[in-house]
């Protein structure tokens, strides 16, 4: 049982209680506006503009009768100088109950310190929400990851890394949408549940919907045969920023909830849709980050990633070859098996191109670090591919490689009913032949509608996906996507609440507000 009165009765005892009396706070300016604005403040100088402005406390040093804190308001930080001779008693005695996580709202004066720091001289003050918690002295200390993502809001708040990455991703995606807005592309919202679920090769989420009497339905593992059903619908440029969801790992680049963005332009072929991607991609990247070119931090030195088209092309065996010193081409199906074997990779796919994948993923990928597309992928694993046009044992498919990571993977698409029926039969056999000793064979299920879409005429096509998120992370140089992604599940606890801790500020709100008469 927690003794210790609640520093909410300290604010109440001076008549301050802002969950009763605060309902909003008129700002008038922001902390980047007055740092960008009075920039060229001398040392001691004090303007004679008044400005408001609000955010959370997240430093605090006290002298005397001088206190010094810093203001996040969303846009920036700015030191805050509270006197106790501007501020009179009153206030000062709420200066004295602050600590860092309080949010409150100052109004005052642009100076800069005889140090040289750009403030804000508060001549007055208001309490506009507290912290009921202790806040972490050194967050960048911590090394407990679980508690890290368990209060993912602190972590996000405190860790600039964090921060970043996330306005980057805004940004990025306003960058993505902005771009294609102007090549003539519109944005289609396709449905998240799904009777048959499809575009990938992977594990789905099942659930039931109750109004269909239980009917088993797929969480959306990509938007991809929707948004070429749109394609035969006339809507010839599309993309969707989906949420997507995949029943697998979770791993440093795997979160089974992520975000890609899609594109589909009819009378393009996968050159197109490359070059579309260097020129998107390197417009967002400006548009972020101000220029083509990107430090990163890797381990202990910084590399510079280059954005600028045209990007490096391989294909995928040539990649192989070239970082990994094995000979691959002409290989057959055993001679690779046995190959994977001697590299400690783990082999159950029955399909050459699985292989080929894996060996990939071995020897070349953590080696591309500038943005690569690799090409020329088997067709056993590229179900929804176009043949490759001078060679059909591959299909005319890409991936995009930035800084070690697969972010991207677009092709020619298929557009013949009959051969993606074949196609899409070939999966069921796979996946009738795996049964139950290779579970984790990834296959594409029949959609006979999405087939019959095709039946009615899709014109040829070219499409890509790119994971948001592990763009994110690979020009912010975090280590796990779990760093990029705002919030990831986590396993409920039992932490007890400030009103279980404290029943007699449970009591008083109850009394004050008259919650037990509604």
């Amino acid at each position: 049982m927690v003794e210790l009165r609640h520093r909410i009765w300290r604010f109440i005892d001076l008549g301050i209680d802002p969950y009763i009396s605060v309902y909003r706070y008129q700002v008038t300016a922001s902390a980047h506006h007055i740092k960008r604005s009075y920039a060229y403040l001398e040392r001691g100088q004090l303007a004679d503009d008044v400005y408001s402005l609000a955010g959370r406390l997240i430093a605090l040093r006290r002298h005397g009768k001088i206190v010094f804190g810093v203001l996040h308001d969303g846009t920036d930080t700015i030191q805050l100088v509270f006197r106790y001779d501007v501020l009179g008693e009153q206030l000062w005695k709420v200066v004295e109950l602050l600590v860092v996580g309080d949010i409150i709202g100052v109004r005052g004066k642009p100076m800069r310190t005889l140090r040289g720091e750009l403030s804000l001289l508060v001549e007055d003050l208001k309490v506009l929400s507290i912290t009921w918690r202790d806040y972490p002295e050194k967050w960048h200390g911590l090394t407990d990851a679980e508690k890290r993502y368990r209060m993912r809001y602190l972590d996000m708040m405190l860790n600039e890394d964090v921060r970043r990455a996330i306005v980057a991703t805004y940004r990025i995606e306003k960058a993505f949408r902005d771009f294609l807005d102007k090549q003539g592309f519109i944005e289609i919202h396709t449905p998240k549940l799904q009777p048959i679920y499809g575009g990938a090769l992977a594990r789905p989420f099942i659930t039931r919907m109750y109004a269909l009497d239980d009917r088993v339905v797929y969480l959306s593992i990509a938007p991809e045969t929707y948004l070429k059903r749109a394609v035969v619908a006339n809507f010839f440029k599309v993309y969707e920023i989906a949420v997507c969801f995949r029943n697998e790992d979770i791993d440093a680049q795997h979160y089974p909830e992520f975000v890609q963005i899609e594109i589909y332009q009819a009378f393009a072929d996968w050159n197109d849709m490359m070059r579309l991607v260097e020129d998107m991609v390197s417009y967002a990247i400006k548009e972020t980050f101000g220029d083509y070119r990107v430090e990163v931090k890797k381990g202990e030195e910084t590399i510079e990633l280059d954005f600028r088209p045209p990007w490096q092309r391989l294909t995928l065996e040539d990649a192989i070859e070239r970082f990994g010193g094995v000979k691959v081409k002409g290989r057959s199906y055993e001679e690779l098996v046995e190959i994977a074997k001697s590299l400690d990779i783990r082999v159950e796919d029955p399909r050459k191109g699985k292989i080929l994948e894996k060996l990939f993923e071995k020897v070349a990928e953590p080696k591309i670090v500038q943005p690569t597309f690799i090409t020329l992928f088997p067709r056993d694993v590229s179900p929804l591919a176009r043949p490759y046009r001078e060679d059909p044992r591959y299909s005319e498919r890409f991936e995009i490689f930035i800084n070690g990571l697969e972010v991207g993977n677009g092709y020619s698409e298929l557009n013949n009913p009959i051969v993606q029926y074949y196609f899409f039969k070939k999966e069921e056999e796979l996946r009738v032949r795996a049964g139950e000793k290779l579970s984790d064979i990834e296959y594409h299920p029949m959609d006979r509608d999405y087939v019959r879409a095709l039946e009615f005429g899709m014109p040829p096509t070219a499409g890509v996906g790119i994971g948001i998120y592990r763009l994110v992370m690979a020009v912010t140089g975090l280590p796990s996507i779990k760093d990029v992604i705002p919030f990831t599940i986590v396993e409920p606890d039992e932490t007890p609440t400030i009103a279980e801790l404290h029943r007699d500020i449970l009591e008083y709100y109850v009394r004050k507000l008259n919650l037990e008469e509604l």
